[in-house]
């Protein structure tokens, strides 16, 4: 409309690859014309209107574009060039946004080197061709190999299958996980030889540990249910214990006869396996932990709803028959019953 103004900044995406992989089709030439925006720019008179601001777009890798080559893309770096992820190629590019480069793109057009180096390749498709070939070549060998290993893997199979041999099927197990502070080293401590004679020890409280008790249980099973929204296995069995649902045998079990090491329901000494005791007393754990209301059979019969609501009144006369809410009419008779 021949509005004399820069209302628009054109960021126009520009590409290293003009042809120099092949099998392109016409992608080189397209980034090429773009290149033209740059001298139309002033030749035609754009000045007025539009701002323009070149990238050129290096390896970007997880593009739809560049799928297929994602797996040599560790390969090419190797040859001194440096790949892109996406979020790092569009934070950079988002960088042309800013005002101060806003301003400068208003007086010219400029042109951003994103290519990370793929232009001093020599041989491009030489060097991703190869690449891919040592990438095929290694997958061969990987799948002989584990082809092998799985042969000889049936043939053991096969031999103990045949011998009297009695197979017993592993049980899989929770994996605990408690993390420790590193100790400090001997050398950090020598600072505090200055404190020597100071104080009294035998007066001094040292605290040599710390713990988290919660509506959640400890500090481990409140993160798995703020961080993920659900407890682990290693939760379930933790707060289980904790709850007195399952406690640990060690010993022969009276049901099967047989010495038995691991979790036992607390009520039935049923075994529990690992796997299974978040199955069996996750929807218990659930309902008992966290922020909820007072459960009267686990704090001694205090039942909440039951206690006074006292309101206070001034008498001037003897009292006569009234008439109340439903609400109070409801809490007088849960309080004291229907007598």
């Amino acid at each position: 409309r021949n509005y004399t103004m820069r209302p628009s900044l054109v960021m126009v995406p520009l590409s290293p690859n003009h042809g120099v992989f092949g099998g392109e089709g016409l992608y080189g030439e397209c980034k090429i014309g773009l290149e033209t925006t740059f001298n139309r720019w002033k030749s035609e008179s754009w000045e007025d209107y539009l701002s323009i601001a070149g990238a050129v777009i290096g390896w970007t890798r997880g593009t739809g574009l560049m799928s297929a080559s994602n797996l040599i893309a560790q390969h090419m770096e190797e040859q001194g060039m440096r790949t892109f992820s996406t979020r790092e190629m569009a934070f950079t590019m988002l960088g042309l946004l800013h005002p101060k480069i806003c301003r400068v793109v208003r007086k010219e057009p400029i042109w951003v080197d994103l290519r990370g180096g793929i232009q001093r390749l020599t041989d491009t498709k030489g060097f991703s061709h190869a690449a891919k070939q040592w990438i095929e070549e290694k997958s061969m060998s990987l799948k002989a190999v584990s082809h092998e290993v799985a042969l000889d893997n049936q043939a053991m199979i096969d031999a103990i299958s045949d011998s009297n041999v009695p197979s017993i099927a592993p049980s899989v197990l929770a994996n605990h996980k408690h993390g420790f502070p590193a100790p400090v080293s001997s050398d950090r401590l020598t600072q505090l030889s200055e404190l020597q004679g100071m104080v009294n020890l035998d007066k001094v409280v040292v605290i040599t540990g710390y713990g988290e008790v919660g509506p959640y249980g400890n500090a481990d099973t409140r993160w798995q249910m703020e961080a993920f929204g659900q407890f682990s296995v290693e939760g379930c069995i933790e707060l289980a214990w904790t709850m007195g649902l399952i406690k640990h045998f060690n010993g022969l079990h009276p049901e099967t006869g047989k010495h038995y090491i691991g979790w036992v329901d607390a009520k039935t000494n049923e075994p529990v396996s690992d796997l299974h005791v978040k199955a069996r007393y996750e929807e218990h754990i659930l309902a008992h932990t966290g922020s909820r209301l007072i459960e009267p059979e686990l704090a001694g019969g205090y039942d909440p709803t039951t206690q006074h609501l006292l309101r206070e009144i001034q008498i001037e006369h003897d009292m006569e028959p009234f008439e109340t809410s439903q609400e109070t009419a409801l809490a007088y008779k849960q309080r004291n019953g229907d007598s």
